[in-house]
């Protein structure tokens, strides 16, 4: 590609709107801009003629730009096919096959790395955690925004996320101090995705909570478009509107995304606002594909035709999935649409015609079976296994046999698995499980895991969700073997690998969490370097514990539980005032995730130590109040009491 100090030269733009079209000039685009909204129907916007929800602002950006009626995501889920985005290449082929476990490849080259070695100023804010840099998916960017508190440090698998106002207000302020040079820019929203929870108006006026999502972030895109008129970048940007797959919704079971491969969870909406509004307001029907979008973007930075607007109506469009395979132990899904057919390949074969039956409720596969096998053949070749072993560094790979996960049992081996399709009311005894589990009622999702289990063994999430909540009933030893079980079934997770550790750190086990600690640094160096410092700490090594605490601090300044951990050093070193200072900001940082158990009870000590008994009393009561069953800090309560002269009360904490 040339470089940018030459990107000014026009180019002749060939539009395959209709055979009568014209020919368009286009200038080589300064400003380049991808927006992603996560998990967003294209048939829920007013653009592609849904009629229940307002959303002025995309329509906006419509009637400037060129409307793709008939685009498809690759993968149904973030991770994945934001990796098909940047890479232009099938998940197969860059390396990302789910959302955890997988690493984008390093061969393949990004378009972010394209553009930087263009001359560039690349940059990216996300607002998910299944984005964040430990995936590769940051590669070739300048820099990239994912600066996300998990929950937990034991929970970090779960659904974490930024609000998108905060992730526009970032960008605003890198664009604003870039907007002299060539740039690429990243925006991920994320508010559409599960928990549908818009704010008000949008609450109230809208039935459906995810179309309120939608139209919150119209709003949010309406104040991001604002900014960048006021930039005066506007109107000489391109800029890629789109979203990395849909959403179930119950129109075949599936209520969010990731098991099935109807239109629903893979069409997409696809908006591409040229530099000048070139060919504003037009609309073209032929298929696109998400993986269209690496060679656009190229177009368009370096002055050449854009292929995306140049593909054939017939050419086949593939999409996968193996997240039922890989977390529920059923069979994966492959996909293939090919002009208005549409194949979907399991355990059972489905033949839709996407023109006459969008709602694919009709399924051809037995009355068109000529076409069915045309395209069941020209499927093969894609279906690809997906074993997360496969692509395990060398080193990780002898960690990992060393441990007994290697050569046990692999999610990519086996026999016929269950039909998603046949399976996916069970998917609402998970997501039950998984509810009662964040929401504090621990037993019942031990009992709901239970009757899962009996029935698949091979359920990896269920594994998982079972010794969380096994750990937090105190039942570390039966947590273990749980967390040990979902691990054989997926030993390149590194999210499992931080479970374990932290359970084997619960029962002492300080060499066993050691070692699966490198096998999570990689993907979760902030997590695991505090534990790593925990161990140190325990050990007496106060050295060690530091270092391991400032790499734990440097990948997480934000980190609650990296604050109390620091004040657990200071506290060792008999530096009261720097660990006070520490469990204040811990407990600061806390509030906006969750209460970490002991925190406020070292925090009361610290203070029964300098003599400041009235405070230390209440930091223990708040430690009791949040953790009820915390020992040590009744223990010291009890003490404090009976040091002044308060026996009644330290006699009724002892019942």
């Amino acid at each position: 590609m040339r470089p940018a100090a030459t990107l000014l030269i026009g180019t002749i733009l060939v539009l395959n709107c209709s055979k009568s079209e014209r020919a368009v000039e286009v200038r080589p685009a300064r400003t380049i801009i991808v927006i992603s909204v996560d998990t967003l129907r294209s048939d829920h916007l007013p653009a592609y003629g849904y009629t229940k929800i307002a959303t002025p602002n995309i329509d906006a950006l419509r009637r400037d730009a060129i409307l793709f009626s008939h685009a498809y995501s690759h993968i149904p889920l973030t991770l994945p096919s934001h990796a098909t985005i940047f890479t232009g290449l099938l998940p197969a082929d860059n390396g990302v096959r789910d959302n955890s476990g997988f690493k984008l490849a390093l061969e393949p080259e990004t378009i972010a790395s394209r553009l930087k070695d263009s001359g560039y100023a690349t940059a990216a804010a996300v607002s998910a955690y299944s984005l964040r840099s430990s995936s590769g998916i940051d590669r070739g960017f300048d820099v990239w925004d994912d600066h996300f508190v998990p929950r937990s440090l034991t929970d970090v698998a779960g659904e974490v996320q930024r609000p998108g106002a905060e992730t526009i207000a970032i960008a605003k302020q890198w664009i604003a101090a870039n907007r002299e040079k060539p740039l690429f820019y990243f925006l991920h929203l994320y508010e559409p995705h599960t928990p549908y929870v818009p704010p008000e108006p949008y609450r109230s006026r809208y039935p459906i909570p995810y179309d309120g999502e939608i139209a919150y972030t119209d709003a949010l895109l309406g104040d991001f478009v604002a900014f960048l008129r006021e930039q005066k970048l506007y109107d000489d940007a391109a800029i890629i509107f789109l979203s990395d797959h849909g959403e179930g919704l119950n129109d075949h079971g599936e209520d969010e995304h990731g098991i099935l491969l109807y239109r629903e969870a893979i069409q997409v909406p696809l908006i591409m606002k040229l530099p000048r509004a070139e060919s504003a307001g037009k609309t073209i029907d032929t298929p696109a594909q998400l993986t269209d979008v690496f060679a656009t973007i190229g177009a368009l930075a370096s002055g050449d035709s854009i292929p995306l607007l140049a593909a054939g109506a017939d050419r086949p469009i593939f999409s996968e999935t193996y997240f039922p395979r890989l977390r529920l132990g059923w069979s994966e899904q492959h996909s293939l649409i090919r002009g208005s057919k549409h194949l979907i390949d399991g355990p059972k074969t489905e033949l839709y015609d996407l023109r006459a039956d969008p709602a694919e409720r009709n399924d051809l596969a037995s009355s068109d079976r000529r076409t069915r096998s045309a395209m069941l053949e020209e499927i093969a070749p894609l279906a690809k296994p997906a074993d997360p072993t496969v692509a395990i560094d060398p080193e990780e790979a002898r960690k990992l046999t060393a441990l007994g996960y290697i050569g046990s049992t692999s999610p990519a081996s086996g026999g016929p698995l269950p039909d998603p399709k046949i399976e996916i009311e069970k998917f609402r005894q998970v997501k039950q499980a998984l509810w009662f589990r964040q929401n504090g009622r621990h037993a019942e999702a031990v009992a709901a895991t239970d009757e899962l289990l009996a029935s698949n063994s091979r359920m990896f999430d269920v594994w998982d969700i079972r010794a969380r909540s096994l750990m937090e009933l105190g039942r570390t030893e039966e947590a273990l073997t749980a967390a040990k079980r979902a691990a054989a079934l997926s030993p390149a997770d590194p999210s499992i690998m931080l479970l374990i550790a932290s359970l084997a750190l619960r029962r002492g086990m300080h060499d066993d969490a050691a070692k699966h600690l490198t096998l999570a640094v990689g993907s979760h160096p902030a997590e695991a370097h505090e534990m790593l410092a925990r161990i140190a700490l325990d050990r007496g090594d106060l050295a060690t514990a530091e270092s391991e605490g400032a790499l734990a601090e440097s990948t997480a300044p934000e980190s609650a539980a990296v604050a109390w951990m620091k004040g657990r050093i200071a506290l060792a070193r008999q530096q009261l005032p720097a660990a006070l200072t520490h469990f204040d900001r811990a407990i600061a940082l806390a509030a906006k995730s969750q209460p970490i158990p002991e925190l406020h009870g070292d925090r009361g000590f610290v203070l029964a130590v300098q003599g400041r008994t009235r405070e230390a009393e209440v930091a223990f009561k708040e430690e009791l109040r949040l953790f009820p069953s915390g020992k040590t800090a009744r223990s010291n309560l009890i003490l404090l009491y009976r040091q002044q002269g308060r026996g009644r009360e330290a006699a009724a904490l002892k019942r």
